[in-house]
């Protein structure tokens, strides 16, 4: 009996001890989500207006993990905008932490047609911080570029010059996203671009479709001012390694693709002017051209 009751004493000091330890204990160390949740990519087509002028192309994304909390990311678009072909290109190279937020460097090319080839860069830091259904994106840096200008066919007035001056200067693209659903979210955003200042709205809804893939609509508007107001929006398509609403997508896959944003920070350097039409010159016929007066 006084065996057991010894027995019983120190099983039950032995209890008391292991429970010390645990609460004494170290937490576990808490495993983060990798960046990215496998390689992706996503393609989408859009179209709208900017400027009173249409704009119409296609844009994709390719996104892969580099092991761990880091990614990258390259993403592209072309496309036609006043009736000129313009071509975009970025490169991320980030870390993420899916349930914290991003840290990258961004840098982007973009070029367009009009005036013989008008050509812009960017080069920035990028960011995103995730909070419940919140997220805060932005983008911020220094864009630099060429410069020229294009003379038109001589009117009453003179003859029309048009004028493109990309300085070097401070650029960013901010977006402050709610989600309404997993699948549904929109935003509201700054941009300067061009030395433009811009208020940016858009909302984004995806359809799940099974096997990783999920098809979404979009839509943003511009309210700049005076000729630089637009509004487009399209179709996309994510192609992923499994099934996940779009706020995780949006989180776990693939940053945010500004492409062909940047194609705004060369409208927004252009510039529109007239060289006063000589005395010793008329208009002739109906296409505007002109003759010195006999």
């Amino acid at each position: 009996m006084l065996t057991g009751i010894v027995g019983g004493i120190t099983l039950s000091v032995n209890y008391a001890g292991a429970d010390e330890l645990l609460k004494s204990a170290p937490p576990p160390l808490m495993i983060s989500a990798p960046a990215v949740d496998g390689p992706n990519a996503t393609i989408d087509g859009f179209g709208g207006v900017f400027g009173k002028k249409a704009i119409a192309g296609s844009k994709g994304a390719l996104t892969v993990p580099l092991g761990g909390q880091f990614g990258a990311q390259i993403d592209g678009a072309v496309g036609i905008f006043d009736r000129r072909s313009f071509r975009a290109g970025a490169g991320h190279l980030f870390w993420r932490d899916p349930a914290i937020g991003l840290l990258g460097v961004y840098g982007s090319h973009t070029w367009w047609s009009r005036f013989g080839g008008v050509r812009l860069s960017q080069i920035g830091g990028e960011a995103e911080y995730y909070w419940q259904r919140f997220t805060l994106q932005a983008v911020a840096g220094v864009e630099f570029g060429n410069s020229g200008r294009s003379i038109g066919a001589i009117a009453f007035t003179g003859f029309p010059v048009q004028s493109f001056n990309i300085d070097t200067r401070f650029f960013d693209r901010v977006n402050l996203a709610y989600y309404l659903t997993d699948d549904w979210k929109a935003y509201v955003g700054h941009r300067y671009l061009g030395g433009r200042h811009a208020l940016a709205l858009g909302s984004e809804f995806g359809l799940p479709l099974g096997r990783g893939v999920m098809a979404a609509a979009y839509v943003e508007g511009r309210i700049s001012g005076g000729d630089h107001n637009g509004v487009w929006g399209g179709l996309r398509v994510y192609f992923g390694q499994n099934d996940k609403p779009l706020i995780d997508r949006n989180r776990m896959d693939d940053p945010i693709s500004w492409s062909p944003d940047t194609l705004f920070s060369i409208v927004n350097s252009t510039n529109q002017s007239f060289i006063p039409r000589r005395p010793d010159t008329v208009l002739t016929g109906s296409g505007g051209g002109s003759g010195p007066i006999e």
